[in-house]
């Protein structure tokens, strides 16, 4: 988790109103595929990383410093990419505070029989949204 955090701090500043997202795919005990969102309307993180692993992604082990999201948007919802790239475990570090994802995304996951762990490192996660959660839970921006 700590990489798809390192992954996630390249796109800070750059991908408003989005969150900056990192994701690490994991098999075998190797990472094989690292992903982040670099811009708005950009592949998110969990694309970039199943587009760097290919086939390597079926069965790995996604770290993703958000909820994947669950709904359309100016790209597809990245759960269902999971689920058809053959993820069989994600760790996200938070729920997405989202009303159009938080929690669907885990579930559309755990529907698709994926395994779901959330909390992991969360408050490093938080703290990294800042930005977005404030937009998203307040409707302002982040002043910190």
């Amino acid at each position: 988790m700590r990489l798809a955090l390192r992954s996630a701090a390249r796109g800070l500043g750059r991908t408003a109103p989005n969150p900056p997202v990192g994701c690490v795919l994991v098999n075998g005990g190797q990472v094989v595929g690292t992903g982040y969102h670099a811009r708005a309307g950009e592949a998110h993180a969990e694309a970039r990383a199943l587009g760097a692993a290919g086939e390597r992604a079926a069965g790995a082990t996604a770290y993703v410093t958000l909820e994947p999201c669950a709904h359309h948007g100016r790209t597809p919802p990245c759960a269902d990419a999971l689920v058809r790239a053959g993820v069989s475990r994600v760790v996200a570090a938070t729920l997405d505070p989202d009303p159009r994802v938080s929690g669907r995304g885990l579930g559309c996951l755990r529907a698709a029989g994926v395994e779901v762990v959330c909390g992991v490192l969360e408050a490093e996660a938080v703290r990294q949204q800042a930005g977005f959660r404030s937009l998203t839970l307040r409707g302002r921006p982040w002043v910190g």
